[in-house]
């Protein structure tokens, strides 16, 4: 073989063809990994993640000033996270009545849309101050309690 068809054969149109696809490909598994690790790191896919996890179930949220809030958790942000259907535990005392260390004191839900000053029907909660999430099984008294509230 002479110089020119050795030459002609290692850069035919073929061969540029097939190594330009495998630069493309190349560059697309670059830039979506860079992409998806850049939204990882973000937080995004975990917060859209454990958005969907929570879509059909109803949560506690404890916050770090003691205050625990029930419901269902529709969106999470990087600083937020969106709480629907708000409840909250109160206990059940009528004013001036002693709670005796022995009797267990009765605990009233309460939703938030009944407080006094009439909010709308969610909240949202800073998420630096969010202690931890449970999320209630169906069969919790509490979620059963907020179904039929």
């Amino acid at each position: 073989m002479n110089g020119k068809e050795e030459y002609s054969q290692k850069h035919s149109p073929q061969k540029r063809g097939a190594t330009k696809l495998v630069v493309i490909i190349l560059v697309i598994v670059l830039a979506v990994t860079f992409i998806g690790v850049s939204l990882w790191q973000d937080g995004t896919f975990r917060n859209v993640s454990q958005t969907i996890r929570f879509k059909n179930s109803y949560q506690a949220v404890f916050l770090s000033n003691g205050q625990l809030y029930f419901g269902k958790i529709t969106e999470i942000t990087n600083e937020y996270i969106m709480m629907d259907s708000p409840h909250f535990l109160q206990l059940a005392q009528e004013p001036g009545e002693q709670v005796e260390s022995e009797v267990q004191p009765e605990m009233k839900l309460i939703s938030i849309k009944d407080e006094f000053h009439k909010p709308k029907d969610f909240v949202m909660i800073e998420k630096s101050s969010v202690i931890f999430i449970e999320e209630l099984r169906g069969a919790s008294q509490i979620a059963d309690a907020i179904e039929n509230f």
